[in-house]
């Protein structure tokens, strides 16, 4: 009996210490956007895609019970129930900043941990004129500002490499091509502390899904 509770103790170990890496992808570009997840365990890789990333969110969350629908296949923007879309996103809005400066502490502890290898951004933007152009690259850059500044407080980026690249086209007219990609790694064994804190906080993940979902 012991020689099996510390067998199963050294392996619990053992496989703690494999690394973990994350690579993902969300890819846009007019009539075309998609998702793509790899992981990575040691040297086994699974992949997953997603097409049609955004319009799928917009249309779970102006759904009733949004987790227990799936949506259809040919799925269209005219299909999301936007009057019902917006009110819920501004109270999904509200409700998450009060659980997330509850649990700011937690999800620092979770975060911490784990590495950014790489970022990689390329964005190609036009507007309808040169002004409307350059000032949508500006705010572009000003946000990228403000996400970046939440990574590194969050994350560990000491030796992430940046590839960023935000770029105005001034020969086209209402255009946005987005290209970004992440690669994080950390020990499998992380996983374990992650599962600790959602239980830990099962409560209010709970109240929220609730509230949103009416």
């Amino acid at each position: 009996m012991l020689k099996g509770i510390l067998f199963v103790l050294l392996f619990i170990v053992s496989i703690s210490f494999i690394p973990l890496k994350f690579y993902l992808r969300f890819y846009r570009k007019p009539n075309d956007s998609h998702v793509i997840l790899l992981i990575k365990i040691w040297r086994i890789p699974f992949s997953f895609k997603i097409n049609n990333f955004v319009t799928r969110i917009f249309w779970s969350l102006s759904k009733n019970r949004f987790w227990e629908k799936q949506p259809p296949p040919d799925l269209q923007a005219k299909q999301i129930v936007w009057e019902r879309l917006f009110p819920r996103l501004f109270l999904f809005r509200q409700i998450f900043s009060t659980v997330f400066q509850e649990t700011m502490s937690t999800l620092h502890k979770i975060a911490m941990p784990i590495k950014i290898k790489k970022i990689r951004l390329h964005t190609e933007v036009a507007l309808q004129d040169a002004a409307q152009t350059a000032l949508a690259v500006g705010i572009f850059w000003w946000t990228w500002g403000i996400i970046y500044s939440q990574i590194d407080r969050y994350f560990n980026i000491s030796k992430t490499t940046n590839d960023l690249a935000i770029i105005p086209n001034y020969r086209k007219q209402q255009l946005l091509i987005m290209d970004f990609s992440c690669i994080l790694e950390f020990p499998l064994g992380h996983i374990i502390i992650i599962i600790y804190y959602l239980f830990k906080n099962a409560e209010k993940i709970r109240r929220l899904l609730r509230r949103v979902s009416q």
